[in-house]
């Protein structure tokens, strides 16, 4: 019941994980490594989904933490990853 309680969160914190993602320039180049490593980013958060709510059920653990857990620190990752996408450059000095 828990899990279906927080899946709506969990579409929010699938947008918060794309969001890095949306700020790397085109021009840069390895266009390809990077949508694959979104993807697959994806599909790691939804076994790692399954793997929480089958080890909550094993260990006895309370359902909400089983169900929150994963959400949670996908959450944080999204977070420091737009925060590295984000992170301002040093100017450069210019010679004289």
């Amino acid at each position: 019941m828990w899990k279906k309680l927080v899946y709506p969160f969990v579409s929010l914190v699938m947008m918060a994980l794309a969001l890095p993602f949306a700020y790397v320039h085109v021009r840069a180049g390895g266009v390809g490594v990077k949508v694959f490593s979104g993807i697959m980013l994806g599909v790691f958060f939804h076994f790692l989904n399954s793997l929480f709510s089958h080890l909550g059920l094993l260990q006895h653990w309370q359902p909400i933490v089983a169900a929150v857990l994963p959400s949670m620190m996908f959450l944080g990752a999204a977070m420091l990853m737009m925060w590295w996408a984000r992170a301002p450059v040093a100017p450069r000095v210019q010679g004289l």
